[in-house]
């Protein structure tokens, strides 16, 4: 009383391509996300090579803020003071 179903060799074949249109599909998406994935860590690694230059010059304007020159230039252009000996020539707005 034992039924056989008996299946065709068309249902091996859908079967198959299914499966290989499964494997492509989960490729392609593995694929599509590796891609963005790269892009985001090239624009991190640049957004990190901006920020390092940032953070030097900032280094060197902090060590320069720490020498007498700078004291000097500041005194000069913002409080106007000079040194013992120097004549102040103003130009009278010209």
């Amino acid at each position: 009383m034992h039924r056989r179903i008996r299946v065709r060799p068309r249902f091996w074949v859908l079967l198959i391509a299914l499966t290989v249109c499964v494997f492509f599909g989960g490729y392609a998406v593995t694929q599509a996300r590796l891609a963005k994935g790269a892009q985001r860590q090239a624009a991190l690694k640049e957004e990190y090579r901006l920020l390092s230059e940032e953070i030097a010059a900032l280094k060197e304007d902090i060590a320069f803020a720490q020498t007498d020159a700078y004291v000097e230039r500041i005194a000069r252009s913002e409080l106007g003071l000079i040194l013992p000996g120097e004549i102040r020539y103003v130009n009278g707005g010209y």
